[in-house]
């Protein structure tokens, strides 16, 4: 594998600092890693000795880490800061400062670019609505029902709605799984190992596009149902 937790040269740095202060020589030369049991039987079969652990990854019922976690640390032949647990240090990474502030940033980002593409598109739609107000006040004139060009509108508007939104989406994607790897780091400001994961929850993904796309769709539900005149609008446009 390229990487294994706990090692390279973030991990070595305390244990390369002590080996310069006593003389020894410093260097990533990369890890191993074994079955401790199947290297003890090999080393016992060479009649040399066995090899002690310096490190135990340990795994726990469902719920039970926490339990575990706590009885290892009031041991008093364990240090207790040498017990670590996946989920404390998942929090931590979380609630590091060296890497909320640029998630909360892009998270900033992300709302604000949405806010604004839901007002962009309710201006352009409502912009194009007006723009060919004459042309449907015309159709009307010539005895076009209204569901008809209710229809037309919003058939047309929810096109180009959707296609937006997908492209947004392609788009939000691509970026998401581009920019957050790079943006959160450890606390000695290094990419994490394993790599980070990125996932996006579908639920929060709906709700952000329903949330992009409920101002347009109300803009335009209002401009298509509310009641006009189409003499009036053409008398206001130069119609004859």
């Amino acid at each position: 594998v390229a990487q294994l937790p706990t090692t390279g040269p973030g991990a070595l740095s305390a244990q390369a600092a002590s080996e310069s202060a006593d003389g020894g020589r410093t260097g990533d030369g990369g890890a191993l890693l074994l079955d401790l049991r199947a290297v003890n039987e090999v080393l016992a079969d060479r009649r040399e000795a066995s090899l002690a652990p310096t490190e135990w990854w340990l795994s726990a019922a469902p719920g039970r880490a926490p339990e575990v976690a706590e009885t290892l640390r009031a041991r008093v032949d364990v240090d207790p800061a040498q017990v670590m647990v996946r989920e404390e240090t998942a929090r931590e990474l979380l609630s590091d400062p060296l890497g909320v502030g640029p998630q909360s940033a892009l998270l900033a980002a992300a709302i604000a670019a949405a806010a604004l593409a839901a007002v962009g598109f309710a201006v352009s739609a409502a912009g194009s609505l007006r723009e060919r107000g004459a042309e449907f006040a015309l159709l009307r004139a010539l005895g076009t029902p209204r569901r008809q060009l209710a229809r037309l509108i919003a058939t047309e508007q929810g096109l180009l709605l959707a296609v937006a939104l997908l492209v947004g989406l392609a788009l939000g994607s691509v970026l998401t799984r581009a920019v957050v790897p790079l943006v959160v780091l450890t606390g000695q400001a290094t990419q994490p190992v394993p790599a980070v994961l990125v996932e996006l929850p579908v639920g929060r993904v709906a709700a952000l596009l329903a949330g992009v796309s409920a101002l347009p769709l109300l803009l335009i539900a209002h401009l298509t149902l509310r009641r006009t005149d189409p003499a009036l609008t053409l008398r206001e446009r130069g119609g004859n």
